[in-house]
């Protein structure tokens, strides 16, 4: 990311809550994200566990607009396993 203050404006204008990764530049993704295998889409969310691996990675919106995927039954089990995760045992 060549401009990082270009993001954090980004981030007050729309009011964006969730923590934001920047990898640096293109290239770099790959490097510094291994688990990003085939990342072609923005936005994307990664689902961490509470020891701070990744769990799964949804690639695109997740918004009403997106019909049957937005409500996904699938994911919301695994936000509920990844919440209910022994923060002690997880690491």
């Amino acid at each position: 990311m060549k401009d990082p203050a270009r993001v954090r404006a980004f981030v007050r204008q729309y009011g964006v809550e969730d923590p934001i990764l920047l990898a640096g530049e293109t290239g770099e993704l790959h490097d510094k994200v291994p688990q990003a295998v085939n990342l072609d889409c923005w936005p994307t969310t990664f689902f961490l566990g509470r020891d701070g691996r990744a769990r799964a990675v949804h690639a695109g919106y997740a918004a009403p607009a997106s019909g049957v995927y937005h409500a996904d039954p699938e994911k919301d089990e695994l936000l509920e396993r990844l919440l209910n995760e022994n923060s002690v045992a997880a690491r």
